[in-house]
Formats: C-alpha cells, structure tokens, sequence
C-alpha cells in the first residue's frame, strides 16, 4: 500500500496535466449551472441532460488519460497525455453514460431504503422544508434554527445526519472500483460494475477497506481544513490548487491500486469475469 502511494505522488507529479481537464471542467459546469438556473421545467430537463452529456465526456476522457498515466510511467513527454483526451471521449463516451445511469439508479434505490430505514428507527424530525431551507442560508440563520429546536429534534436531526453519512459512505465503498473495472476489463457497464463488485469483496477485501479508509479520513481532513482557512481571499485560493491536486491524486491512487492489483498480474492482464 505505501509503495503504490508513493508511486502515485510520483505518477501525479509527472502527470501534473491532468489537473488541466478537471479544473477546465470545473469552472465550465459550475458556469453552466449558474446560468442554467431559472427557468421552466422542460428548460431545467434539457439542461440537465445536457450537464449529464458533459460529464460522460469529461469522464471517458480524463479516466482515459489516468488509464494511461498508470500502464506508460515511463513516457517521454508527460505532457502529450492531453492527447488522449478526444480518444478517450470516442471509445468510452457510451459506456460512462450507462455507468452514470446505473450510478443514479443505486443512489436512489440507496437513498430510498435508507430513507425507509430512518423513518422507522429515527422518526420525523418535525421540521418543515422550508423552515430547513431558511436555515440554510447564512451561519447566523442555521445558529438561531438550532437554538430554537428541542433536544429531541435535535438528536433526531444528528441522527439523520450520521444515518446519510454512512449511507452514502457505503455507496461511494461499493462503487470505488466501478471506473477503472470500466477502463482497464470492461465497456459493459453491468459487466464492469459485476467486475469491481468482485475485486472489491476478494482476498485483498480488508487491504482495499483501508485504501477506502484512507481516502475518507484524508478528504475530511482537507475539507475541515479548507473551511476554517478558506475564509481569507490567499488561504482560499491555496486551497483551491491543493483541492485539485489531492482530486488527481486520489484518482491517479485508485487506478494505479486497481491496476497493480487487480490488471497486471504476474504482468499479464487479468481480464476474467
């Protein structure tokens, strides 16, 4: 494990321009969404489907690349990685749109039986949506929404609160190897998702828990870090750039994980349902 963390450092330093795609990709989705609100709902669906067309390029074009960065470690000029972009958009644009697709229908399938599970262990909190959404908008309105629940809401609420976090902490675990099964065994998406399910819960099961440990306790760490410092204008932009390389990062670590241990092995790739 720390060797293949090491060489993920390694791999991201030298492959530094794959940090190219995801920040162009940022601000063009976070400048299409802000000028895509408003409007009736037929206009809301076709933006929708258009955001969801950008994301599978996105997707099939920067995995494509960090497929590559993992099987050549050894190029020449790092920088001609951005080549492969258009090729990867070409041959997986299809399969990424089916991998969101079956992604969406799991949160929701995910969401829904917890949603069951709250109602019948946690119970209503007793708080309108609107009276939440209010809450919501400054750290002074969420401050007086709080003072202002009992003690049984409040625990209601943390508990709903700690209920979604392990929900959606176990959906992003099953799905942690959905991408690279895609890029480095399978452009099916049933067959891909049956694949990393399969290499997920294998021999190196407790191996590949602490490669998902480690992700999630560094993530929180930057995001607690990037809260309490990103409050000035110079330590918000410092964490911007180190958001975005700990994003390549932990990309570059899981397909270099999944690659070493599950692609080449015996350096033959291992490509068996």
């Amino acid at each position: 494990m720390l060797n293949c963390i090491k060489e993920s450092f390694n791999l991201t330093n030298k492959y530094i321009i794959l940090a190219t795609p995801l920040i162009l990709f940022s601000l063009l989705s976070s400048l299409y969404i802000l000028f895509s609100l408003g409007g009736n709902l037929v206009s809301l669906l076709i933006a929708l489907v258009l955001f969801i067309l950008m994301l599978a390029a996105f997707i099939s074009g920067w995995s494509f690349m960090l497929k590559t960065c993992v099987q050549e470690p050894e190029r020449d000029d790092p920088n001609s990685l951005i080549k492969d972009f258009p090729a990867g958009v070409g041959e997986y644009f299809l399969s990424v749109l089916g991998l969101i697709f079956i992604v969406a229908v799991l949160s929701i399938g995910v969401l829904g039986a917890s949603y069951a599970a709250g109602m019948k262990l946690i119970g209503n909190i007793g708080i309108s949506s609107t009276a939440m959404s209010g809450a919501l908008e400054s750290t002074v309105a969420l401050k007086s929404f709080l003072m202002s629940l009992t003690d049984e809401q409040l625990f209601r609420l943390n508990a709903w609160n700690l209920l979604l976090l392990i929900t959606m902490g176990l959906e992003y675990f099953l799905i942690l190897f959905y991408i690279p099964a895609m890029f480095f065994k399978s452009k099916n998406p049933f067959k891909a998702l049956f694949l990393a399910l399969k290499d997920l819960f294998s021999k190196k099961f407790f191996e590949n828990l602490g490669l998902y440990l480690i992700l999630f306790i560094s993530y929180s760490i930057l995001s607690i870090l990037t809260t309490i410092f990103g409050l000035n204008v110079i330590t918000h932009f410092i964490f911007t750039l180190i958001n975005f390389y700990y994003m390549v990062f932990i990309a570059v670590l899981v397909f270099n994980y999944y690659y070493v241990n599950f692609v080449k092995i015996g350096g033959k790739l291992d490509e068996r349902v």
